[in-house]
């Protein structure tokens, strides 16, 4: 490879860093659970209830459930 064309090691450090964030985050999330997470982000008021509640609604619902709902139409 020419020196033109050689990646800026700063681009591979961030997105090697950003995988091992997420990698680190999604262990915390299946640990604590989502729902955990949701209830302490809405006490804090760092979301609304609104958006809490959107959230919530879309991840307590089954896969199942979305088929069924396909399927009455």
């Amino acid at each position: 490879m020419s020196a033109n064309k050689k990646t800026d090691k700063t681009i591979v450090y961030f997105v090697v860093g950003g995988a091992i964030l997420g990698a680190i985050a999604g262990y915390i999330v299946n640990k604590v659970g989502v729902k955990n997470i949701i209830n302490v982000l809405k006490a804090k008021k760092i979301i609304s209830e609104n958006v809490a509640d959107t959230i919530s609604e879309f991840t307590t619902k089954d896969i199942d459930e979305d088929f069924e709902e396909e399927e009455k139409e």
